[in-house]
């Protein structure tokens, strides 16, 4: 009897070693793609009838397309910190461009690769650590922002500059990564980030002139509050650079704002094309079925409104992204609970199986996925800690009813120097501030109690 079991011993080992790698095999794939600077608005399937991307419009039809996606803080390399972690810059330690996480800080990828995910980054990487040390088995990328063509990259360690729009080089490799994941045994995760529609580094969006044609310029868009004077907002803002380099640009000019519109949604149609080159792979290499792909802005982008260009502030255009998830078994519909770009990194390791850090600030959206009736929030608070363009530190409640701005003297957060509020249902534009309106007093109370427990259970822990 001995013997037998000596003998079956290494059998049975074996069989439930294979039992655990099918197990696994099992677990989703899944790619994020993080784009630059693109408004809620700048998207077909949101409803712009005059945008041209019909890749992802066609890809947004058939997952949850999510109405109400917000940034915790408008900023290309805070935002990107606070996807990969789920936690808020005061506590990762990216609230500036290009500034690095924390020593600790886990990322997502961190978590993935550690329980046997294949990892990749492609395109823009800008963070202060190399992308190995975040947790990414391959890379492809470029530091920060810069020309779109002859760009500067880092292709598996080798410096190259290719000739190609850096976007469709990126995107090539992205590919390249698909197929090297379809012949291994293991889930992936692919996290896929293009400069655009982010501005080249003249500032401008550098769009082939055979893409420009295909818009007229009479048909964009001109926002409503173009002429805000600005006379119940911080005096500071007549002089940060969102107004300043509004008027580099000929702002508040609506034919200035037009022809501006019409270059940023051109470098969008471009980017949507590259895009396609990725989506059309993963159908030919048949991983679709097991995959789930995310889509998202590091951060929303002012055509105008109130005659700012730019990100930063907490303005509705600011901090309101496009965002939809496709996967197995996910219905074609429209949420519009309120989803941030912290609550990424819980719900791609709650899919994978993986514990998240009780750290995390974020919240898994599986329920949101689901449609299960369960608790949601009603509003989050934007950490404007970063002072990028002259902006003044702000702690911010944005709501579906309305948005509070609490602008401070400095980053000690002690004095403040301003307070907003807006009634979004009536106000949409933000336009009439309504902090010393006496009606408002139980609101104001309550907003100021959640900006207090923010600084408590998060700033000051």
């Amino acid at each position: 009897m001995h013997k037998i079991f000596h003998n079956w011993f290494p059998v049975c080992i074996l069989l439930l070693m294979s039992i655990i790698i099918n197990a696994q095999d099992k677990r989703p794939n899944i790619i994020f793609i993080y784009t630059d600077d693109q408004r809620f608005d700048a998207l077909g399937a949101n409803g712009n009838d005059v945008i041209i991307t019909p890749e992802l419009d066609k890809l947004a039809k058939q997952g949850i397309r999510f109405t109400n996606a917000n940034v915790v803080f408008s900023l290309c390399s805070p935002s990107r910190a606070a996807l990969l972690t789920g936690r808020y810059g005061s506590a990762n330690g990216v609230l500036q461009l290009g500034s690095d996480l924390n020593p600790d800080e886990k990322t997502v990828a961190n978590y993935l690769q550690e329980q046997g995910y294949f990892t990749g980054i492609s395109g823009k990487w800008h963070i202060g650590r190399h992308p190995a040390d975040a947790g990414f088995d391959f890379s492809v990328y470029f530091e920060g922002n810069g020309t779109y063509y002859g760009r500067t990259i880092y292709d598996e360690g080798e410096k190259i500059n290719p000739e190609m729009h850096c976007d469709l080089y990126c995107a090539k490799r992205s590919v390249d990564f698909l197929k090297e994941a379809a012949k291994g045994d293991k889930p992936f995760f692919l996290w896929h980030n293009p400069q655009t529609p982010h501005m080249n580094g003249n500032l401008i969006w550098d769009a082939r002139v055979e893409t420009t044609k295909k818009y007229n310029v009479t048909k964009m868009p001109v926002a409503k509050n173009r002429l805000d004077d600005l006379n119940g907002k911080p005096e500071y803002l007549k002089q940060a650079r969102n107004l300043t380099q509004a008027k580099v640009y000929g702002y508040p000019d609506s034919i200035a704002i037009q022809q501006h519109t019409l270059e940023y949604y051109s470098v969008i149609t471009e980017m949507d094309q590259f895009l396609g080159l990725l989506l059309r792979e993963l159908e030919n290499l048949e991983l679709r079925e097991n995959t789930y792909i995310f889509f998202m802005s590091d951060n929303g982008w002012m055509l105008g409104e109130h005659g700012f260009t730019s990100k930063v502030l907490p303005y509705r255009p600011s901090s309101h992204v496009p965002f939809f998830v496709v996967g197995p078994e996910l219905p074609s519909s429209v949420n519009n609970s309120i989803v941030l770009n912290i609550d990424m990194a819980p719900t791609i390791l709650e899919l994978a199986g993986i514990k998240a850090n009780s750290e995390i600030h974020g919240k898994s959206i599986i329920p949101l996925l689901k449609n299960e009736n369960k608790t949601w929030r009603s509003s989050f608070v934007y950490e404007g800690m970063g002072t990028y363009g002259g902006a003044k530190p702000n702690l911010s409640v944005i709501s579906d009813e309305f948005c509070y701005i609490e602008t401070y003297d400095d980053e000690s957060l002690n004095t403040i120097n301003f307070r907003e509020l807006y009634d979004k249902k009536n106000d949409p534009w933000e336009m009439n501030n309504l902090v010393l309106d006496k009606t408002k007093q139980r609101l104001l109370n309550s907003v100021m109690q959640e900006i207090n427990r923010h600084k408590n259970e998060i700033l000051n822990k």
